[in-house]
């Protein structure tokens, strides 16, 4: 444990007995007591304030919710700061990316106030992952999972009547869609795969292969986080090993389906200006892309599986409602945070966040609209995993690709250093 962690939660210890004190008081609490919780995160405000401001007094008069945006570049340390000096808020929303490194601040919901059963029938499995065995940490607010955008036009013009739907697919289209100037430069490229420096969503990325060829990441083991990437599971190669190889290598000169090079634009940058048959974006990215080219003619598809696993599924990032250590009423932090989740506040919200719900109630409705259709199936696909530190993997993740890339190590050597590390960072 380093000695940031030791001062951390020896901070946030002092603030242990307070919560088990307060969460005596759940069952007995009033629910008509006037209450005020804040509560902190960094989805858009105008997205959300109205939602609560209009529905909230329609369903407990006494509760006042207050939203206050933060940047997601700032909200941690924010939060840190705010709550060792008293001031903090009562509910965050956190992601499963930024769960274990705010675990600390935060106080599960007893099992007897929330039922792990009710929690798996009413949420995304992806939820799962803010369960432990004393409690639950965060309760599902929305899912923002990757998609497969594509070029409609590019598609129809090459002869193709529909977007890849497994991962094999892409070799042929690489080798016939991907164009080369006169100077041998690329073009036109099939999908952004292969680097780190202008494929923004390349950790997510690579997360959904490793996950579809069955690598968990990081697991627990005798109730310890330990890395998952180099573990082979009674296979000759290790699964991870083989998503890093298939990742990589279309960003190869010498393969015959090299596709993508650092020098190009930005992925999603490439892709709205009609220069990319594919782009893996967030269902959050939609309004941008079209934003940037109003003339696209785009489609969305889910993002393509593997014919091998048997499984359909794709990276999410589940936002979650938790409640801090800084609260000074707990029963109230979570009669709001249960009002947050709710059925109806969480349709309302999803529709004003363009992101799909959590709750598996709405995500079971038919969507007439192409691409809420696809998103709310992916949000019931969408996996994770348990990140120590989001920023440090992402840099793990990124010297693991470019030491392949590079010719730096092979393939396994740079699986192995990444899951070395990874298990530093854990430590």
């Amino acid at each position: 444990m380093s000695k940031f962690q030791i001062i951390l939660l020896s901070v946030f210890g002092l603030f242990i007995l307070l919560a088990v004190m307060v969460f005596a008081l759940y069952r007995g609490g009033s629910s008509s007591q006037e209450a005020t919780v804040t509560v902190w995160g960094d989805l858009p405000s105008e997205a959300i304030s109205q939602i609560i401001d209009t529905a909230v007094p329609n369903i407990d008069k006494s509760l006042t919710i207050r939203y206050v945006e933060k940047s997601a570049d700032s909200i941690d340390q924010e939060f840190t700061e705010a709550l060792a000096s008293g001031a903090g808020p009562d509910l965050l929303v956190v992601t499963q990316e930024r769960f274990l490194k705010n675990k600390p601040k935060l106080i599960y919901i007893p099992y007897d106030s929330v039922g792990e059963r009710d929690f798996g029938n009413s949420f995304v499995e992806e939820g799962e992952l803010f369960l432990t065995k004393e409690g639950v940490y965060g309760l599902p607010l929305a899912v923002d999972p990757l998609v497969l955008y594509y070029n409609r036009d590019l598609l129809s013009a090459a002869g193709e009547a529909r977007p890849i739907a497994y991962w094999d697919e892409v070799y042929p289209m690489a080798l016939k869609l991907t164009k080369k100037d006169p100077a041998g430069n690329l073009a036109q490229s099939v999908i952004a795969l292969g680097e780190t420096r202008n494929i923004p969503n390349f950790k997510e990325i690579l997360s959904l292969l490793l996950l579809q060829a069955g690598t968990p990441v990081t697991e627990s083991i005798n109730a310890n986080l330990r890395s998952a990437l180099s573990n082979n599971y009674g296979l000759p190669v290790a699964p991870g090993e083989s998503a890093l190889d298939f990742y990589t290598q279309f960003s190869n000169p010498a393969k015959a389906y090299y596709s993508w090079n650092r020098i190009l634009p930005s992925a999603e940058t490439h892709f709205a200006s009609g220069d990319a048959v594919y782009y893996l974006g967030f269902a959050s990215e939609l309004s941008a892309l079209r934003n940037k080219n109003p003339n696209l003619n785009l489609g969305i598809a889910p993002v393509p599986q593997s014919r091998v696993s048997g499984k359909k599924l794709t990276f999410g990032r589940l936002y979650a409602v938790s409640i801090t250590r800084g609260t000074r009423n707990a029963s109230a932090a979570l009669r709001a945070a249960l009002i947050l989740v709710s059925r109806d506040i969480s349709e309302p919200l999803s529709k004003s966040l363009g992101l799909p719900p959590a709750r598996r109630d709405i995500l079971s409705g038919r969507q007439s609209d192409s691409a809420l259709s696809v998103f709310y199936e992916s949000a019931l696909q969408a996996r994770g995993w348990l990140d120590p530190e989001n920023v440090s993997t992402g840099n793990i993740f990124g010297e693991m690709v470019n030491a392949v890339t590079s010719g730096r190590a092979r393939t396994s050597e740079a699986l192995g250093a990444a899951s070395r590390s990874l298990d530093n960072l854990i430590k």
